[in-house]
């Protein structure tokens, strides 16, 4: 039987909104839903406070992150340092194999961008070509740190993505944007590659402000 990895499916139920944001991380539940020891989950959560998916909290155990204006803007403000030093590296250094890997995973998210909203299935997988893509554009920088902070910033960042993929935009104008970024940084016009991340990691704070998500109600980080 092949081992259970606990962290990736925590990982897995937090991203995809299985474990809704706040949920208390109950040791007994999981040891049930996963059939694992307490060792390797009590591991696992530790591991995903840190990567900043989870809360330990004294006295009171582990809970998924709650969602909040402040965190998102903190996500999205430290995922465009990283990703635009990463990507000015990248437009640097970058030879003929990672502009080949740029258009391979512009092609891929067309691709899945045409069925995105067909099922979940298929909405995943749009969105998995998404992230696949964004790390094409940073894969030659040659900082193996900028690319696994890169990493997780985005999945911190795919909680909140979520919340306005579904019901506010439309794919073909998120495969638009697309578009015109890969253009632009395999065309090697640096500076405006650079102020394009810039607004595009802005564009699910500006939604969620524009929709008054934050007066809705969702729980704040106490």
């Amino acid at each position: 039987m092949a081992k259970v990895n606990v962290e990736d499916l925590v990982r897995d139920h937090i991203l995809r909104g299985v474990f809704k944001p706040s949920t208390p991380l109950k040791m007994e539940e999981l040891k049930e839903r996963f059939d694992v020891g307490y060792s390797p989950i009590r591991e696992a959560l530790s591991r995903l406070a840190g990567e900043g998916l989870v809360l330990a909290e004294a006295n009171k155990g582990f809970r998924v992150r709650p969602l909040n204006r402040a965190d998102l803007y903190d996500i999205a403000v430290a995922r465009c340092a990283v990703e635009k030093e990463a990507l000015r590296r990248s437009m640097i250094e970058g030879d003929d194999g990672w502009e080949s890997e740029i258009v391979a995973a512009m092609h891929t998210y067309r691709k899945k961008a045409a069925a995105a909203f067909d099922s979940a299935e298929t909405l995943a997988a749009w969105e998995l070509s998404h992230d696949r893509l964004h790390t094409a554009l940073i894969a030659a920088c040659g900082s193996p740190r900028l690319l696994d902070l890169q990493q997780r910033l985005q999945e911190q960042h795919m909680r909140y993505r979520r919340l306005i993929v579904i019901p506010n935009v439309r794919a073909d104008a998120h495969e638009d944007e697309h578009e015109r970024l890969a253009a632009v940084v395999l065309e090697r016009r640096l500076d405006e590659a650079v102020a394009m991340i810039e607004r595009h990691m802005m564009i699910t704070v500006d939604a969620l402000d524009a929709a008054g998500y934050w007066t809705a109600g969702p729980e704040p980080e106490t």
